[in-house]
């Protein structure tokens, strides 16, 4: 039997090829003589004959013909099912694509927004700037220079907290944290602990809650510590998110 053919035709073909292994034998008994009575007549007993029913292999036959015409109608629906499934799902990963697209361009288009935003500002100090050094340039007032500074630098400041841009803290005499501190130089101080902070070097940012960047400090090593150079290689901290 061809393994190829689907399973409903070889089912037909298996249930034909017994019809016509049964029919011989069905004729053969069919054709048998009569039994005759001694005398040379055949029997009458005067008893009504039995009612002929269908052979078992016509009922095994016409259960079988209604067992396939099932399992083809079921065939059917299944197969119309996993089809309207496929069908959704390769609408649902299309829809699933075009959404992720759409996403990620309109994410760019957000960042893009609040850039120019924030470089439209920016070109204010710019300006502001300019006009100080055309200022300079033809003007020797210190007080007035010094003024204007003050001037840009706070304008400068709150531009940047209203981005969400704030200086770092740093006292003197608080203890050292690699998370938000860089230490630069560890030199001795009779009056502070080792560990502690004797001075910044350069102001630290928090962007929000998150360092935008580390404040370099010189810690102190204590009344009994030695005194160590700078190196060329700042010591980095371990980054940690503030967050």
């Amino acid at each position: 039997m061809d393994e190829k053919k689907p399973f409903h035709k070889r089912i037909q073909e298996a249930v034909n090829a017994y019809i016509k292994q049964e029919q011989p034998m069905q004729q053969e008994k069919s054709s048998l003589p009569v039994q005759e009575q001694p005398g040379g007549s055949t029997a009458d007993t005067g008893e009504v004959p039995p009612p002929v029913h269908p052979s078992s292999t016509e009922l095994d036959t016409s259960a079988m013909e209604k067992r396939i015409a099932e399992l083809e109608e079921q065939l059917q629906k299944l197969t119309q099912e996993r089809d309207e499934l496929r069908d959704k799902y390769i609408r649902t990963v299309a829809e699933l694509d075009n959404f992720r697209k759409r996403t990620e361009r309109e994410k760019e288009q957000l960042v893009l927004s609040a850039t120019e935003r924030l470089f439209a500002r920016l070109v204010e100090l710019l300006d502001d700037l300019h006009a100080a050094v055309e200022a300079g340039k033809n003007s020797r007032d210190y007080d007035a220079m010094l003024s204007g500074l003050e001037m840009i630098a706070a304008k400068a400041h709150k531009l940047y907290e209203e981005h969400g841009v704030r200086p770092l803290e740093v006292k003197v005499g608080e203890p050292f944290d690699v998370s938000l501190h860089e230490a630069l130089v560890h030199m001795p101080h009779p009056e502070i602990p080792e560990g502690a902070i004797v001075q910044q070097v350069q102001r630290g940012y928090l962007f929000h809650d998150r360092v935008l960047r580390h404040a370099r400090v010189i810690t102190s090593a204590g009344t009994t510590g030695s005194n160590s150079a700078p190196s060329s290689e700042p010591q980095q901290p371990m980054q940690q998110s503030a967050s």
